[in-house]
């Protein structure tokens, strides 16, 4: 009960996805955009991956633009507001970027930009030798590679920079870094904890890596930008989103709202593999289905397979020659096909397909494949 208090009090401050006025009031007409990249290159992946770009697409108060690592080493976080970089793999994150687009990010923020880091997004800032941009002067001493709903810890610190009530608040968690601070010293960086992990998981028996009381959350100052990490994903359910709004404001100083989703009444359900990116075709591509007003875009990743919501899809697209490879998605896939569910293949997915699947295109084109299908 306190923990549902503390969600609901913390969308109440920060005016939730439902509220269209009051403190996250949309912005004035006469009010630029806040223009937010969201990182969509190899390693981003997953439902939270997705779900930024929808999010930044969504909201009234933003521009969304997405970013590759050619991108970035060209110049492109340049006039921008916001960079994010959503969970996934931050070592192929790093490799993506390449050494000078982590310059260029690092350059972006010192020079005044906001970052928002969520799991993976978080690691590629963390302070170790090798593949790390070396930002914040945390470590991690290990994670748990499993969807769990642990219960952090927002101490005062952080309450009072983000504008949420101190305590207890339960957020979607896989595998993101139980954080420890290093001793060195980073020029011009300022961070804090802001909330640590109030959870223990043990797994087969045994507890692998110590959670309880390492830290989760990160805040502060990178030269003249702002920065705020979690090894958690606020970004994936409606009951967390006042965190992501709180995350923004913080390092952009702009509030940010997100209207609700409606339902597509008779929409034809597009489900949409979300393990790898690989780039922003694949993200334009779920950003397609998603517009189309008789299309319901419907994110699946193993846990989802593993949960039979392929049972009620009609269409399921699959983004990475690795999605069939392994887990429940692999399981469940043959029983799909056999009750009628037609599959596409888009980028590396075309390698993925089982017999019967189709081929489709990146971006906008996977609408006319999908409609192709006479369903």
């Amino acid at each position: 009960m306190k923990q549902l208090i503390v969600l609901l009090l913390g969308a109440a401050l920060c005016g939730c996805a439902t509220s269209p006025t009051g403190p996250c009031a949309p912005r004035a007409a006469s009010d630029p955009p806040l223009k937010g990249g969201v990182y969509a290159d190899d390693g981003p992946g997953g439902i939270g991956a997705v779900e930024w770009f929808r999010l930044v697409q969504e909201s009234p108060e933003m521009e969304l633009h997405l970013l590759d690592g050619a991108a970035v080493r060209a110049g492109a976080l340049d006039g921008l507001d916001l960079f994010v970089m959503p969970g996934g793999g931050s070592k192929r994150e790093f490799a993506s970027l390449g050494t000078n687009g982590v310059e260029k990010m690092k350059s972006f923020i010192r020079a005044g930009g906001g970052y928002v880091g969520t799991c993976a997004g978080c690691c590629l800032l963390m302070d170790e030798p090798k593949q790390r941009a070396r930002v914040i002067p945390w470590a991690s001493c290990g994670n748990v590679n499993r969807t769990l709903f642990p219960t952090f810890q927002l101490n005062e610190k952080g309450a009072a920079a983000l504008g949420l009530p101190k305590g207890k608040l339960v957020m979607r968690y896989h595998g993101g870094p139980c954080m420890w601070p290093t001793t060195n010293v980073i020029a011009g960086a300022s961070f804090e904890s802001w909330g640590t992990f109030d959870a223990e998981a043990a797994m087969e028996g045994k507890l692998k890596v110590r959670m309880h009381g390492s830290t989760a959350i990160v805040g502060g100052t990178y030269g003249k930008g702002r920065v705020f990490v979690t090894s958690a994903h606020p970004e994936y359910f409606n009951s967390t989103l006042y965190v992501v709004q709180a995350a923004i404001k913080w390092v952009t100083g702009r509030r940010v709202t997100f209207p609700n989703r409606p339902r597509k009444p008779r929409a034809l359900a597009v489900g949409f593999v979300s393990g790898g990116i690989a780039g922003v075709k694949v993200a334009e591509t779920a950003l397609a289905i998603d517009a189309e007003p008789d299309m319901d875009l419907v994110l699946i990743d193993d846990d989802g397979a593993g949960q039979r919501r392929l049972d009620h899809l009609d269409v399921l697209v699959l983004t990475s020659e690795n999605a069939t490879q392994k887990g429940a998605l692999k399981d469940a896939l043959p029983g799909f096909v056999a009750r009628g569910g037609k599959v596409v293949g888009v980028a590396g997915g075309a390698k993925a397909l089982p017999p019967g699947g189709v081929v489709g295109e990146t971006g906008s084109g996977v609408v006319k494949t999908i409609r192709g299908l006479g369903l």
